[in-house]
């Protein structure tokens, strides 16, 4: 079994959960090959709660950020700031979901091609709470089921924590959700663990301006992406600003041509696009 944070905070009002913020912490279990589903990636995601709403993202963007805090104070030292991405351990989830409260206005964040977009949900989610109980960790959570995304899903909530909000769009039921999946068990989410927070946590990319999209015009530029990944480099590339910048390989230090760096991605995007095909929203990615 486990050894959890979250044993110490049992049975919580929401009225003291909203008096600080808190950080639930989930394990983000994904088959994204629809045509290797043996092959199961983890992610440990991070549900941050204020006042105001809650933020969900992937807990190596932390780390991430604080890597590089760290060497923008060595910078101010030395005047050289040198940042090798290789040494920091990326994110296999390419997506964040905020919610603002009471309302619990969704909203999509994710990148395409290097542009951040962002996309409103515009359908509520729909509950039918069964009266089937059972206990994680200590809690009594209670059956729910909806159908979202083209999927049918499964979650566990408890009224021990009286907070509407749930790892990515999922919300809306009486307490906090603890565990949800779809019913072929291709995205599950389930809570681990949980700790105050003495100051909301801003990520860096938060500064970010966003495109704001509808999902039809996403899913145009989702598929235009995938017509031609390489695109943001020819263009780059036909600036004049451009023309003369030289680029290097980060591991053999050789220089690369314009040709090479558009290989290289149209290679590593088709590599991606057949690896990762079984999207938890699969409407947005057809």
């Amino acid at each position: 079994m486990r050894k959890l944070n979250i044993l110490l905070i049992f049975i919580f009002t929401s009225s003291l959960f909203f008096a600080q913020n808190q950080r639930f912490t989930y394990e983000y279990s994904f088959k994204m090959d629809s045509l290797n589903k043996e092959n199961v990636e983890k992610e440990m995601m991070n549900l941050d709660i204020t006042k105001e709403g809650s933020n969900f993202y992937s807990a190596l963007l932390l780390t991430r950020d604080s890597l590089f805090n760290a060497e923008i104070e060595k910078g101010k030292v030395s005047q050289s700031i040198v940042l090798d991405m290789r040494k920091i351990k990326q994110a296999k989830v390419n997506f964040q979901v905020s919610k603002t409260y009471p309302s619990l206005e969704t909203i999509y964040h994710t990148s395409i091609n290097a542009s951040k977009i962002a996309l409103k949900e515009q359908d509520k989610i729909n509950w039918t709470i069964f009266p089937d109980t059972k206990s994680i960790e200590g809690f009594k959570v209670q059956k729910a089921a909806t159908t979202f995304g083209r999927r049918n899903w499964i979650a566990w909530f408890t009224n021990d924590i009286q907070i509407q909000d749930g790892p990515y769009k999922f919300c809306g039921l009486p307490g906090l959700i603890l565990h949800i999946e779809d019913e072929k068990g291709d995205h599950v989410f389930n809570l681990v663990g949980s700790q105050t927070l003495n100051e909301k946590t801003v990520l860096l990319d938060s500064h970010m301006k966003e495109i704001f999209l509808t999902n039809e015009k996403f899913n145009k530029l989702w598929n235009e992406y995938k017509k031609d990944p390489a695109k943001n480099i020819k263009l780059m590339h036909s600036s004049s600003e451009m023309s003369d910048t030289l680029f290097y390989d980060s591991n053999t230090k050789s220089p690369l041509t314009k040709q090479d760096l558009i290989r290289g991605k149209e290679k590593r995007a088709q590599e991606n696009f057949k690896k990762y095909n079984n999207y938890i929203e699969i409407e947005m990615y057809k």
